[in-house]
């Protein structure tokens, strides 16, 4: 639909009022027919921007806010809601010397944090369920006493006992980076949201379980990959087979989240997610992926013509960005080519991009990096 300015709105009602009485012709600022068609003007160019306003909240793709969830909950239901921020929750181990003061319970809401920063503020995490030490260590779940991001925080860094126990010696720390942690979507990845939950909808097929991971916080990346598995009934009083050979299907669903692989609590969530989502009877195995990291060098040759020639020179952040948001989106089991790299990367800045580079050239690695179904790659050093 072709949608006027104001200004030709104007225009072509003076046009039209001297095609029907070419003898009214004074259209100067002020006189009586640029009044009259000024205001029909102004009064149609806020119709059509009411009505396209309204026509814009009917679609996902260009519906915003309060709107864009309005719009998902009216069509599939209150389980299109958006997404609200999420808390961090991984795995601590509670460790002490010795048993001398006997079993120590840690209950559910013990508080564990992390050292105070400069500004005196820690991040600090609360045991989801009560476990028992009854010897040197024990783990415990634990989420971030906040949701959003400030809950994801690096492995060794949780090593501080707010709540008192009845042994003083017993230390705490987290072998794995928490990850799970994050903001109320925005928009834009609401929308994602969106087009996975839909996906979800057509149920036990790969593309739903895979759907139905990514949306579990702290899922970055997952791959399902089907299998048949070839067995034969076997009599065990017997110990003989019985008939032949008969395929079981099953499923591997590898998940990975911002480092290239899963805690345990993060899988269990996952194997949660999707009970609802594989068919009956068709087991699925959840893993975590294996990290395989990339160092990527390149050579770039810059465009003096280009948008960014005078940052570039200096300051080659946004290559180097993008060559990492290009590893990070491989999926598990996607290898590094390097002539796909070049392409994406020419893409972005090339002649059909910012114009900003003539050339980008791989220096390491010296050849494709492949990865097996069950790695994922992840950003090791890049340089440019």
């Amino acid at each position: 639909m072709d949608i006027k300015t104001q200004s030709e709105l104007l225009d072509d009602f003076i046009t039209e009022l001297q095609n029907q009485a070419s003898d009214l012709t004074d259209t100067t600022e002020g006189s009586e027919i640029d009044v009259i068609a000024g205001a029909v003007s102004t009064g149609i160019d806020e119709i059509q921007k009411v009505a396209l306003d309204k026509f814009k909240k009917t679609f996902f793709s260009t519906a915003e806010g309060d709107d864009l969830e309005y719009l998902a909950k009216d069509h599939f239901g209150d389980s299109f809601a958006r997404p609200e921020a999420s808390k961090s929750v991984g795995v601590v181990t509670f460790s002490r010397p010795n048993t001398n003061l006997g079993n120590v319970q840690i209950l559910a809401g013990t508080i564990v944090k992390t050292p105070a920063n400069a500004a005196g503020s820690s991040q600090r995490f609360r045991v989801i369920s009560t476990v028992t030490m009854t010897g040197l260590s024990i783990n415990a779940s634990v989420e971030a006493s906040i949701a959003g991001t400030a809950g994801n925080v690096q492995n060794g860094t949780i090593t501080q006992i707010e709540t008192t126990l009845t042994d003083s010696s017993v230390t705490v720390t987290n072998g794995d980076d928490f990850v799970g942690g994050s903001a109320a979507e925005d928009d834009s990845q609401y929308r994602e949201t969106i087009r996975q939950l839909i996906q979800t909808l057509s149920g036990a097929t790969a593309s739903a379980i895979k759907a139905k991971a990514l949306n579990v916080s702290g899922v970055e990346q997952a791959t399902c990959i089907e299998t048949l598995q070839y067995v034969k009934e076997w009599d065990i009083g017997g110990n003989v087979g019985v008939g032949d050979y008969f395929a079981i299907p099953r499923a591997k669903l590898y998940i990975s989240d911002a480092n290239g692989t899963a805690s345990q609590a993060l899988i269990d969530s996952v194997l949660s997610a999707i009970e609802y989502t594989r068919a009956c009877g068709i087991n699925v195995d959840v893993l975590g992926a294996v990290a395989i990291s990339i160092n990527w060098s390149a050579t770039i040759t810059l465009n003096p013509s280009g948008t960014n020639y005078a940052t570039l020179q200096s300051d080659t952040s946004m290559i180097s960005d993008e060559m990492t948001k290009y590893v990070q989106n491989l999926d598990i089991g996607s290898d590094f080519d390097r002539g796909l790299a070049r392409l994406y990367i020419m893409q972005k800045f090339g002649a059909t991009g910012t114009n900003d580079l003539t050339d980008f050239v791989t220096n390491t690695p010296t050849g494709n990096i492949s990865v097996f179904e069950n790695e994922k790659a992840i950003v090791g050093t890049i340089t440019v």
